[in-house]
């Protein structure tokens, strides 16, 4: 699990750059993309798809089996004709989908709660309130008649709104009719964008908790990035990062017009907390450690390093992995006070090969900053 709630997730402007390729071809055709065509048009400006894609923040899980939520509608490894598509979670970053996708889903959404909170009720019987597109239109006057017909697709895009067994959509020549599932009903007071969204991460969460804890389970899954495993059980304490790398860090940064002296202190705050086994301070450590360096490689985010800066396979790799790890510090920075109680513990720090390859990278660009 990445971040409780996407609609206070911060993306830097590459990542909603990305996201814009994607939406760009629906914005102007009402069609979404090939995964082709996205890596095509960051290979010209020089930057990583894949790269991106694995950058965004997600709720829940990203194991098969897993239950989660993101701004786009596929993660992993994409087949070159797979079709990606925005979530309405996507309307969060990007205003350009709020009026054309998102405020209409909601209109849908309300709709269907009123649906199914007036449907009859028998005792002897299963019963499920339908949603017809013919009445659609009627009911909610001003919806495109395009957006009526892609509605069972992004209905089924939703979490809370996903078909399930005789819930899916039929078809005739007049229209579509699918059933509604009584999970809308969590949704009565969500009356704008980002309450549906953070009632959707909320759900999401719950239902992926609810897998990881469910009689007869396995131990907790751990997240792995291209091969990169996730430690399972907690650490030993010690020094996370070497004082030779922090020496050899020190030495390169005194003849580079950058400054190395926050970097260091961070390090040697990491250390302390690490040995201490504090993981909410490790954590938000690291975070604070990915925002300040992309700067040195001419970056603005952590999400440019990795698709523009060039390096091998296993850094770009290790990388990836770490980049999974700036949700869990948005979770620690970021979630209110509830009475959910927290897992967060040391199994959630990332492994220290991911930031020291982070910082051979930051070396090497001081290196070749240096006059």
């Amino acid at each position: 699990m990445y971040t409780h709630d996407l609609g206070s997730a911060d993306l830097d402007e590459s990542q909603k750059r990305f996201l814009f390729t994607i939406a760009q071809p629906y914005l102007q055709t009402g069609e979404w993309p090939t995964w082709d065509y996205v890596c095509a048009v960051h290979e010209r400006r020089g930057q990583d798809a894949v790269a991106l894609l694995d950058s965004l923040p997600l709720s829940g899980g990203t194991e098969v089996g897993s239950v989660f939520y993101g701004f786009t509608t596929r993660t992993g490894r994409l087949q070159a004709d797979e079709k990606i598509a925005l979530t309405i979670a996507a309307a969060v970053p990007l205003g350009e989908l709020r009026s054309t996708l998102a405020e209409p889903f909601l209109r849908v959404l309300h709709h269907m709660i009123e649906l199914q909170g007036s449907i009859s009720l028998e005792p002897g019987k299963v019963t499920q309130a339908r949603l017809v597109s013919q009445e659609l239109t009627s009911a909610i006057p001003g919806l495109r008649r395009d957006y009526v017909a892609s509605l069972p697709d992004l209905l089924d895009r939703e979490p809370a709104t996903r078909a399930v067994g005789a819930a899916g959509a039929s078809r005739d020549e007049k229209g579509w009719s699918r059933g509604i599932t009584r999970t809308v009903l969590a949704f009565r007071t969500a009356m704008d964008l980002h309450s549906y969204v953070s009632t959707t991460c909320q759900l999401v969460l719950k239902w992926e908790q609810d897998n990881l804890v469910r009689p007869g389970a396995g131990p907790t899954r751990s997240a792995s990035v291209a091969g990169v495993p996730v430690p399972t059980s907690e650490p030993e304490p010690g020094a996370y990062i070497s004082q030779g790398l922090q020496d050899e860090l020190e030495e390169v940064g005194a003849g580079s017009p950058w400054k190395v002296d926050k970097l260091l202190d961070l390090l040697a705050e990491l250390n302390s907390n690490y040995a201490a086994r504090h993981p909410y301070a490790c954590l938000a450590l690291i975070r604070a450690i990915m925002d300040h360096v992309p700067a040195v490689f001419g970056e603005k985010g952590f999400a440019g390093v990795i698709s523009s800066v060039k390096m091998g396979t296993t850094d770009t790799n290790y990388l990836r992995a770490l980049a999974r790890y700036r949700f869990p510090g948005d979770d620690v920075m970021h979630r209110q006070a509830s009475n959910v109680a927290t897992r967060i513990d040391m199994t959630d720090v990332p492994p220290p090969l991911y930031v020291k390859a982070l910082l051979n990278q930051v070396i090497l660009a001081l290196r070749k900053s240096t006059p």
